[in-house]
Order: C-alpha cells, then structure tokens, then sequence
C-alpha cells in the first residue's frame, strides 16, 4: 500500500524537470490528464500537441501542485473544415497564438466574441463527450459554397443541437456511448449526462452547463439515423421503410424468401403435421405474455409529441391500432378454467395511465421479439389487444406457411373465439387455410384446472419440440429495468425506447445463435442415448395388439385434438379397498357355510394388531408413571404380559410349508385376500397424506406471513409425517403377512414392493399433475401402482397406458 501511494503521489509533480520535452526550452508547466504517460509541455507546445485532440483534460502548474484548466483558456480556436487548418478564404492571416479569452454571461449568449483585434470572429460551442463538458471556440469555414454551419458540424463528427444558430454540439462517440449505456447498463438520460457533468467538475457539478434537455431530442434523432443506416435505408431517398423495417429478428425461424429453399413447398408438402415428419420444420412457434410493469402515464400535451419511427419497429404502428380498438368488441365471459387474474382483470380501467402494459409475441425456440407485433393494453390483458399481436406475429414472413403454434398463458381461453374474432374484425387477418394450435406454457399449465393439461400441454403437441414456452418471462426480467424510466416519457418517445431494447435484445439472440444451437443439439443427442433404449425395451416387452391400439388413439388425438386428447389424462384404477374384500368374502364364506365368523376374526385381528403398534408409539401416554401408581400391585406387574407386547395368533403367524397338516389353508387364503385389501388401504393413505403434505408446504408454509402461520403451518405439516410414518409401518405388515402366507414372488416385487425413506418425499406428481419440470421426475412406484389388477400383465399395460 505504501509503495503504491509513494508512485501515485510522484505523478502529481512535474515531469521532465519542469522543461517542455518538445522545444526543451521553455518551462513546461503543462500536462494532459488523457494522453498516456509523464509529460511536460509549455503552452505553444502543448497547442500544437493536441491540435486535432481537442478533448482532452489539461492542467497546470501554479507552482504548488497541478490546477485544472483548458484548451480554451490556452488559446485553442477550432476550425471547421480543411482538416483543422485555418481557412484560406478568412480575412486576414494568422498563426496559432496565445489568446486571453474571457467568456462571460454576455458573450456565451450571443454565442461570438472578438478575442483580439487581428483574430476572427469565433463562437462559442458547448461539446459534450464521453468523457466530459467541453466549450470550444469554433472558427466557421467561409469558402464560396461552404456548408451551413451545422453541416459543418456534422461532418467534424459533431451532431448539432439545433440548426439555426447551432450552440450545442454532440459527439458521434458520447452519443453511441449513451445508447450502449442505456442498453447494457439500463442508464438514464439524466443520469448519464450527471456523470459527465462528474467527469467534468467532481466537485462542483452544478458549474457545468446543462444540456440534459438536448440530450434526450438529439439522441432520438442519433437512435433513428443509426437504425436508418444499419437497416439500409440511408443510400436512396426513395426507399422508405415500412412496418417492422427497422427490426431484426430470428435467423433460425422458417420464413419464405429470406432462410428457405427456393422450392420448400415441394419438400414440404402442406398436409397435417402429425402424418409427415418434415412439415414440423415449417411450424411457427410462438409465445404470447403481457408484461404490466411496462406502464406508460397520460401525456399533459399529446398534440406536441413527435414520431420518428412510428411502427418501423417492434411496437405497431398506433393509427392502425387504435382502428382496430374502436371496431373491435370485447367479450365479457368469466374464465371457466381456473381464476386467472389476465382474462378476469380484462376490463380493470387505471384512469391515470395510457398504457397499463405491453404485449409481445416472439419465437418459442430461440426468444426473439417479432417486428410489428408489440401492442399496449388499455384496460387489462384483454383478447382484442393479444389478438392483435398474434394476427401480426402469424402474417411476418409467412408465406405459404400453414401452421402456427401460439403458446400464451391463457391459451385455453383465448382461443375458444379466437376464429370467431377474427372473422368479424376488419383489422385482424390471418393467411389462408391457417390453422392455429393453442398451448400453454409449463410453468403457468400447473395453474390451470386437470383438463387444461392434456388439451394445452407441449409434451402432447407434435412439433413444439423441448421448449417450456416461458421464454419471454426471461426477456421480462432485463426489459423490467427500463420501465421505470420508460413510464413517464412522451408516448412515441417510449415506442422508440422499447423498440431499440427490444432490438437490442434480438441482436444479442443472433450473435450467440450459433453457440446456442449447437448445445441444444448437444443436449438433444445425450438425452436421445439416454431414453431411446429403455424406451425400446419397454415397447417390445408389451402387447404389439396393444401397442396399435395406443398408436391409433394417438393418431386420432393429434388430429382431432380437444377430447380426443384425454386420452393423455392422468389414469389411476382404484384398487379394492379392505371393506370390499371383507364384504366379497363375507358373501362367498355365508354362500359356502351359511355361517359367519372367520373373515370377522381375522379382521379382528389385524385390526388388534394395528392398534397394539398405536398404544406402544403413543407418546403422550406415560408408562413409567402409570407402571409407579401400581408398584403395590406387584404380582399384576410381575405376572401379567401388557396389551401391546402379546402376540397375536394369526393364520399368516403359521409356516406356510405346515398349513395343509394344521388345516389352515382356506383361513390363509382369507387373510391374503385382506392383507391385500389392508395394504391397498394403506398405499391410498400413503398418497392423500403425501398429497396433504406437499399442499401445507406450497399454500400454507412458503407464504406464511407471520410467525403463527408458519408454525401453525409446521405442526400441521408434523401431523402428516406422523400419518404417514403409522401407514408406512402397517403397509410393512400387511406385506410381511403376505410373504408368510406365500405370495407369488413377482407380485412382491412388482405391485407390493418395498417402500424406501426416499420414496416419501413430497411428491406432485399426482397432486399437481400438469406441473412444470416433470420431465425429469422419477415417480416413486406407488403414486402409479395398478394393485386392483390380478394379472401383471395387465398391470403394467394400463400403467403404460396411464
């Protein structure tokens, strides 16, 4: 630390012994803060050195330490034209000499002042940079047929404020700076123009002149020349740019005429997707997500805004728009599936704002915004302002193309009169023999109710490919950072700011576009390895009938679809329960004997045996204190066996090789048939009590918001680990009871299987059916188990079929 602070404090001396290392003759009392290295220049020297370098931080000796100063305050005159030379065509002639230029209130309002009598006539120009505030004084060229003035300006690299009377000039590189701030860093105006007023005067920043004002219109106008230039439409006069011109959007995507063969409707012939393995190729996948923290308030003068770039881009274009609000009409239903807050706060009217959000559309595969197809909502997230977007989604660059996937969040609701719309709307169109397939997102489908799941999933819909249709949540998140700023801008100015985010964002997409391909397929690859061969070790373990059967009904799904793909649902048969057994073989042993007795002893008997294990584990009964209240009773104490630790003499407690000598093979097969019933009871309590559980942690627990509800919450969540504990422990019963009495081995392993710790995690996979992440999931074997079914076979064809 020392040693660093002994070399910083020797760079603020004077360098080179105080002599100017040019002329080696004068006293250099001057350094330049920007250029790299130790110098020492006197004053004519120092011109010189930074004749075309006038933005540069100078300071001088005052013979204590280093004072800040300028090039202005050495002389310095700024000529326009002729490569910084003095312009020929000026009266007199002069050479580049010491001027004492005193800048007043006076003079910096008329912008011109006389620095001597045999210099010209000079005007003041406040410069902002990168790196500070900067006040020059520019010589004008006067050649014949000379440039105006602000054209002069330009072509030095400087963008003008104004035009008449320029007295305010921008760097093209502090311009292109502010919009990769404002892009990568999120900064605002005012904040980027406080830091050079910083870069410029630390300590008093209130001394340096304020163009904030002009930096919001210059860098307008900067942000729709660039994109005029990139876009191509700077070279000719004529070519304008239409709708979504000045927008970049997915390479990878199909659009005709731009990334496809010549002849793809020969390659790809237009059929139904599910009947030809090529046409997914041509699919356009997108998804729909309203955004309600970009918000945009009411405008005091609306009439004075001004458009640069009015639908060029990604918003559309608001004439249009605003058409098809007022001829468009809203239906009012209630959602039938679950309460969604976007179709139930349709109609939620925020009097003080314009816009209570936005609405995007992009490509599911690679999270590019479409050009064209952001739109503001009014009232809410309502059908007409979505219908909008999508409709124009499905038009860009979709020549020929037939099939559009539309992934939104409410996608069960929107597309019940999405066709029905369109039709008796003048400004929505769709191309012809379109067919619209609607989705839901992964991570939104486990809101929604059991139906949705099947009818809206991806993992049912040919073609979507391994996407969650959530990408734009992830877009949200960087474009969330500017809506604060964006909120309270002029209403075009706002479209211009989401457009070149959005742009921004597209752009960052196609640069790493390649990368990302290639581990997609990476990934892609790996998990064909892993799921192929087990998957075909499956199928050929099955019934080929069967297997038809199966591809038939998916078949028809894919092409149907809506009921036709319930076959997808969830399917779990209910296994006999130990009331139904009792009751079947009570029936049969009255039909046999016409006697009653043996099947209520037996039950009697588990039924004792569960209760023994409940007294011994009860832990608020106290046996040290109630065996103390009896110790003058010794013999009771000393002689008698307690309730909980008899055994109980049961036909399974009978070697099963000794039960045809004991005559006890029909109260044995009785038992078997209950000790089925018993575990079947227990693996159904297992799964409501594992179903509890996972509830008290999703609804109650995680959003608990005081100190009582979530210790309320972990007592309750307690309770059901002691529930499940008791049905575990006598499910291991009823299955080592069946051991004993001689159960095939394959049901053992199969339907009756152990029940491992790990296996009673909380588990949603059939509480929370269409939840998102579950194709990673194992299912422990008893959420799935068909135990109602004699034959294996069948069970585990069922459980495929499930």
């Amino acid at each position: 630390r020392d040693l660093f602070l002994d070399v910083i404090l020797e760079s603020e001396d004077l360098a080179n012994k105080g002599l100017c290392e040019c002329c080696q003759s004068q006293e250099g009392l001057f350094r330049c803060l920007t250029c790299s290295g130790d110098h020492a220049w006197c004053r004519a020297c120092i011109l010189e050195a930074h004749k075309s370098l006038p933005f540069h931080k100078m300071q001088q000796w005052n013979g204590k330490c280093f004072g800040d100063t300028s090039l202005v305050q050495m002389g310095y005159i700024w000529h326009m034209g002729h490569g910084g030379c003095p312009c020929p065509s000026s009266q007199g002639s002069w050479e580049w000499e010491d001027l004492d230029v005193h800048i007043d209130k006076q003079a910096e309002g008329t912008g011109s002042h006389i620095a001597s009598e045999t210099s010209p006539p000079t005007t003041s120009l406040t410069i902002i940079h990168s790196t500070g505030v900067f006040t020059h004084n520019i010589l004008w060229c006067h050649c014949p047929g000379s440039l105006q003035q602000y054209l002069q300006l330009l072509k030095a690299g400087l963008f003008p404020a104004s035009i008449s009377r320029p007295r305010t000039a921008f760097t093209f590189d502090a311009l292109d700076n502010f919009l990769i701030d404002a892009l990568e860093c999120k900064t605002s105006a005012s904040s980027f123009f406080q830091k050079l007023r910083r870069l410029t005067n630390n300590a008093f920043p209130d001394t340096v002149p304020d163009r904030y004002r002009e930096l919001m219109r210059v860098s307008r106008q900067w942000r729709d020349l660039m994109n005029r230039k990139c876009f191509g439409f700077g070279h000719s006069s004529l070519v304008k740019p239409g709708p979504g011109n000045l927008a970049l959007f997915c390479a990878a995507c199909p659009q005709p005429g731009i990334n496809m063969p010549l002849h793809w409707r020969h390659k790809y012939p237009r059929q139904v997707i599910y009947l030809f393995h090529d046409c997914w190729l041509i699919m356009q996948r997108y998804v729909v997500d309203g955004n309600f923290t970009a918000q945009h308030m009411n405008m005091r003068q609306p009439h004075l805004d001004v458009s640069l770039s009015d639908g060029l881009g990604y918003m559309v274009t608001e004439a249009g728009y605003q058409a098809h609000l007022s001829s468009a009409m809203e239906s009012k239903d209630r959602s039938s599936c679950s309460n969604h807050r976007a179709v139930n706060a349709a109609n939620t009217n925020r009097s003080n704002l314009r816009a209570t959000g936005v609405a995007a559309t992009a490509c599911a595969r690679h999270g590019c915004f479409v050009p064209h197809a952001v739109v503001d909502f009014q009232k809410g997230e309502r059908h007409m302002n979505v219908d909008y977007s999508i409709c124009n989604a499905i038009n860009h660059h979709s020549h020929g193309i037939d099939t559009s996937l539309i992934i939104y969040d409410v996608g069960c609701q929107w597309c019940i009169h999405f066709a029905e719309r369109v039709a008796n709307c003048p400004g929505l169109s769709l191309p012809e023999h379109s067919r619209v397939l609607a989705a839901v997102g992964k991570f939104h489908l486990s809101a929604h109710k059991l139906p949705c799941f099947a009818r809206f999933s991806l993992n049912f819909l040919q073609g979507a490919g391994q996407v969650d249709g959530e990408i734009l949540e992830t877009l949200w998140a960087s474009f969330n950072k500017i809506s604060p700023t964006a909120r309270s801008m002029s209403q075009y100015h706002r479209q211009e700011i989401l457009d070149d985010h959005m742009r921004d964002s597209n752009w960052k997409k196609l640069v790493g576009l390649v990368k990302t391909l290639l581990k997609k397929h990476k990934r892609a690859i790996k998990g064909i390895s892993d799921t192929k061969p087990p998957f075909d070790e499956l199928t050929h373990s099955l019934d080929v009938e069967k297997i038809a059967i199966w591809e038939n009904d998916e078949k028809k799904a894919m092409e149907k679809r809506d009921k036709y793909l319930d076959i997808y649902q969830l399917k779990i048969d209910q296994a006999p329960t130990m009331a139904e057994i009792r009751l079947r073989l009570t029936e049969a042993e009255n039909a046999d004997t016409g006697k009653l007795g043996t099947v209520s002893w037996i039950i009697q008997g588990i039924n004792l045996e569960d209760a023994q294990f409940c007294w011994a584990e009860d832990e608020e009964h106290d046996w040290e204190a109630h065996v103390a209240d009896l110790e003058d009773d010794s013999e009771l104490v000393d002689n008698e066996i307690s309730a909980e630790d008899m055994g109980l003499w049961m036909p399974s407690s009978v070697p099963h090789d000794q039960v045809t000598s004991a005559h006890l093979l029909a109260l044995q097969a009785e038992e078997l048939e209950l000790r089925r019933g018993q575990a079947n009871d227990c693996l159904e309590k297992i799964r409501l009590a594992l179903g509890d559980k996972a509830v008290i942690y999703r609804q109650h627990f995680r959003s608990a918001d005081s100190v009582w509800t979530g210790t309320r919450s972990k007592q309750e969540a307690q309770r059901c680990h002691i529930k499940i504990d008791k049905y575990v422990r006598s499910y291991q019963r009823a299955r080592s009871a069946m051991e004993r009495l001689g159960m095939d081995q394959e049901s053992l392993e199969t339907v009756y299987q152990e029940i491992l710790a790990e296996q009673l995690s909380i588990d949603k996979e059939v509480t929370e059916e269409n939840r998102f992440g579950q194709g990673s999931d194992k299912l422990a074997w008893f959420w799935r188990v068909n135990n109602g079914k004699q034959d294996q076979t069948d069970t585990w064809m069922d459980e495929c079929e499930s």
